[in-house]
């Protein structure tokens, strides 16, 4: 790629389009025998990228980086600009995680004209003010509070609150920028859901896997639990936990980890060590990990297997 074009593309998230390349010096059988051999990828019609080596990237991570450049594709091919980007497109772009979102479909808000599907775009109806709108990668993108009130009218209840989670988490999320988004949301078709995300979404949940528990635990039915507390014993601080259940003398830890290395296994040591500390206090501490998350029933009966051994040890002591 020439440098005219590539600082070109650089400014739209890696993407331009055929007008653009043959503005820069590149013929139609160029912009072809790139297309052939692979050196550049089709997007959509007329808009492209050039290929790049994602080998040793995370699956999930692909996905993230092939939606922006769908996003800045999608919005490139519509120039002048007649749509906000929105809904999950828009927290990409926020950089917040999107959980089960169709990474395939760019979502777009319009106020004008009709919603609707047409070559992988969401077209989206709505009202937007200068509040809801601010620019991101150079393309015009509703907030992050907008985003995630807006998934959540398209999403389960907890893909909503991994996002909604992060984005609190992100911080500079005043409260009436909540309430004037809950205010709009009234007339949305979703709002219920809206209402019930914005109230139990938190920013101390620090991960995807730590939104997803807490959703578990609240489908059935555990008492609400503290996030992030820290502990001390008699050699000074053990470290903070994920959830305590005070009242059930009881830790909850998600453990995050996909696998383990041998270059793991000092950071493991410490672990059980923190454990062993914890459970010195009568504590008694459970680790959830991602792969118990989609066996709910069993996750959540360890947990409350884990507070009959508190009642019990109390009573015995």
């Amino acid at each position: 790629m020439n440098p005219q074009l590539r600082q070109l593309a650089a400014r739209q998230g890696g993407v331009f389009s055929s007008r653009q390349a043959a503005s820069t010096g590149y013929s139609h059988e160029e912009i072809r025998a790139r297309l052939v051999d692979g050196r550049w990828e089709r997007l959509r019609h007329g808009q492209y990228a050039e290929r790049v080596s994602l080998e040793g990237v995370p699956v999930w991570e692909r996905e993230i980086r092939r939606h922006r450049m769908l996003v800045h594709a999608a919005v490139n091919s519509m120039k002048p600009l007649s749509a906000v980007v929105s809904h999950h497109s828009a927290l990409v772009l926020h950089g917040a995680p999107v959980w089960q979102a169709e990474l395939q479909e760019v979502q777009l808000t319009r106020t004008t004209g009709r919603s609707g599907e047409s070559a992988g775009v969401r077209h989206h109806r709505g009202l937007l003010d200068d509040s809801d709108v601010t620019r991101l990668d150079g393309v015009l993108t509703t907030s992050i509070v907008r985003a995630m009130a807006e998934y959540a009218t398209r999403s389960s209840f907890e893909a909503a609150v991994v996002s909604a989670d992060a984005a609190l988490r992100q911080g500079g999320v005043s409260d009436v920028e909540l309430h004037r988004v809950l205010t709009a949301a009234e007339n949305w078709a979703g709002a219920p859901k809206v209402r019930a995300v914005l109230a139990f979404a938190s920013p101390l949940a620090e991960s995807v896997g730590e939104s997803r528990l807490r959703v578990l635990m609240r489908n059935h039915g555990l008492p609400d639990p503290e996030l992030q507390i820290s502990f001390a014993d008699a050699e000074g601080l053990i470290g903070r936990v994920d959830f305590f259940f005070r009242s059930e003398a009881t830790v909850v830890e998600f453990d995050g980890a996909l696998k383990y290395t041998d270059d793991s296994q000092d950071a493991l040591f410490k672990e059980k060590i923190r454990e062993d500390r914890l459970r010195a206090m009568g504590l008694q501490v459970v680790r959830i990990r991602w792969a118990d998350l989609d066996r709910d029933i069993w996750t959540a009966h360890s947990i409350r297997q884990a507070f009959a051994r508190s009642s019990d040890s109390r009573i015995a002591g």
